[in-house]
C-alpha cells in the first residue's frame, strides 16, 4: 500500500510537477498575455520532451552497455537541476509581483460588454468572465472528461502494435537496452532504425524505472491520464484564440471536441480511435497532440498579425491601445517560433511520420501567415524552427545507410 502511494507520488512528480516548474522557469520569454498556467505547462512539457530527445539519442546510439541507465541519470539530473531553477524564479516572482505573473486566465481586468465589444479594446488583455449557463456547459465538460479517462484505464484496448513499442519499454526498463533487442523474439540486434529514433518508448520506459511500476501498467493504466486532458488543454487554448471575444461558446466548442472524440471511431484509421484506444502510441500523439498544437501556435501568430507586424512594428492603426504594443521585445516576439521548434522535437520524440507531416503542414500554415502579416521573414522564422526535423532526417538517413 504505502509502495503503491509513493510510486503515484513520484508519478505524480515527473508526469506533472517537474515540466510545469520547468515551464516557470522557462516562460519569461512568453508575452504576459500567454503567461497562464496552461500554457506554461505546455511549453514546459515541450522542454522537457526536447531535453529527453537530445540526452536519449546520444545515449542510444553511444553506449553499448547500461544505455538506458545513463540515459536515466542524465536526464534525471538535468530535470532537477531546471526544476529547482524553477522553484527559485518562483520564489523570487511571488515576491516582487505576487500572484498576478502566472494567472489560470489571460489578461489583467475581466471584461465588460462595453470591452468586448469595443474596436479599441485589446481582447487579450481582458480575464474570462463566465455566466452561469457556461459553467454549467464547463461542468459537463469536466465529467466527459473524467469518464474518458476512467474509461481509457479500466477498458485499455491492446493491439497487435503492443507487442513492440510496450516491450520495447519494458526491455528498456527490465534489461537497460535502448531499441537493441527484437521484441518479437528476443534476440539482439543492432540498433532498429526504424523505430530507434522516436524515443517515446524509452520516456516512458523512464517513468517505469523511477517509478518501479512495471513499463506496460505506465502505458496502458498512466499515460491516458496526462495525454488525455493535455489534448483538451491545447483545444481550450485553441478556442481562446478563435473566440476571443464570444468567450462564453469556449465550453461549447469544448463539448462539441469531446463528443467527436467519444463518438469518432468511425474506423480503426481515425484520430479519434488512437486517441482512445491508442493513447500510449507515439503515432496517436503526433495526430491528436502534435498537429493541434502547431495549429494553435500558427492562429497565435495569426492574431498577433492582426496589430502588429511579426517584427513588433506598430500597426498602422493608431487608436489602438498602448496595452497592445508594450510588449515588443524580440524574445516576445520570436516566441511563437521557439514554441513551434519545441513542438518539431516532441512530433520527432513520437514517430518519424510526425517529423514529415508536421513540416508539411508548418509549410502550408506559413503561406497563410504570410498572406495575412505580409513580412516574407516569417519564411525565415518557418525554416529555422524546422532545423530540427532537418537535423532528425540527416542523422535517420545516416544511420539507415
Amino acid at each position: 500500500m504505502i509502495k503503491g502511494a509513493i510510486a503515484i507520488l513520484i508519478i505524480a512528480l515527473w508526469m506533472f510537477i517537474i515540466p510545469f516548474l520547468i515551464g516557470i522557469l522557462v516562460n519569461g520569454m512568453l508575452p504576459t498575455v500567454r503567461r497562464t498556467v496552461g500554457i506554461t505547462f505546455i511549453l514546459g512539457y515541450m522542454v522537457y520532451f526536447a531535453i529527453f530527445e537530445v540526452i536519449a539519442i546520444p545515449c542510444m546510439l553511444h553506449y553499448v552497455y547500461n544505455a538506458f541507465s545513463y540515459c536515466t541519470k542524465y536526464y534525471m539530473i538535468v530535470c532537477l537541476i531546471l526544476s529547482a531553477l524553477g522553484i527559485g524564479k518562483s520564489i523570487f516572482v511571488l515576491k516582487k509581483e505576487g500572484w498576478t505573473y502566472l494567472s489560470i486566465f489571460p489578461g489583467e481586468t475581466h471584461a465588460t460588454s462595453h470591452d468586448l465589444l469595443s474596436p479599441r479594446s485589446d481582447p487579450r488583455m481582458l480575464r474570462l468572465s463566465f455566466s452561469l449557463e457556461s459553467r454549467i456547459y464547463w461542468g459537463i465538460f469536466a465529467v466527459l472528461l473524467l469518464i474518458q479517462v476512467i474509461l481509457a484505464i479500466v477498458m485499455s484496448s491492446f493491439d497487435g502494435d503492443d507487442a513492440y513499442y510496450v516491450v520495447e519499454s519494458l526491455l528498456a526498463q527490465q534489461a537497460d537496452v535502448m531499441n537493441t533487442i527484437l521484441p518479437y523474439v528476443g534476440t539482439t540486434t543492432t540498433l532498429e532504425i526504424r523505430h530507434a529514433l522516436a524515443v517515446i518508448t524509452m520516456w516512458i520506459a523512464f517513468l517505469a524505472r523511477v517509478s518501479g511500476i512495471h513499463a506496460t501498467i505506465v502505458s496502458h493504466s498512466v499515460i491516458p491520464v496526462l495525454v488525455i486532458p493535455f489534448v483538451y488543454l491545447v483545444y481550450v487554448e485553441i478556442a481562446r484564440i478563435l473566440f476571443r471575444r464570444r468567450q462564453e461558446i469556449i465550453p461549447v466548442f469544448m463539448l462539441i471536441i469531446s463528443m467527436l472524440m467519444m463518438f469518432g471511431n468511425i474506423s480503426i484509421y481515425t484520430p479519434a480511435t488512437f486517441f482512445l484506444t491508442r493513447t500510449w502510441q507515439g503515432k496517436a500523439m503526433v495526430c491528436n497532440l502534435v498537429f493541434p498544437l502547431i495549429a494553435w501556435v500558427f492562429l497565435w501568430m495569426l492574431e498577433d498579425s492582426r496589430r502588429t507586424s511579426i517584427l513588433g512594428k506598430k500597426a498602422e492603426n493608431e487608436t489602438e491601445s498602448y496595452a497592445e504594443y508594450k510588449e515588443t521585445k524580440p524574445l516576445y516576439i520570436i516566441s511563437p517560433w521557439i514554441f513551434l521548434a519545441l513542438i518539431n522535437m516532441f512530433s520527432g520524440i513520437c514517430s518519424s511520420m510526425g517529423v514529415i507531416y508536421g513540416t508539411g503542414l508548418i509549410g502550408v500554415l506559413v503561406l497563410v501567415l504570410l498572406l495575412f502579416a505580409k513580412d516574407i521573414k516569417v519564411i525565415l522564422g518557418a525554416a529555422l524552427c524546422v532545423i530540427p526535423n532537418a537535423v532528425y532526417l540527416l542523422i535517420y538517413m545516416i544511420l539507415s545507410h
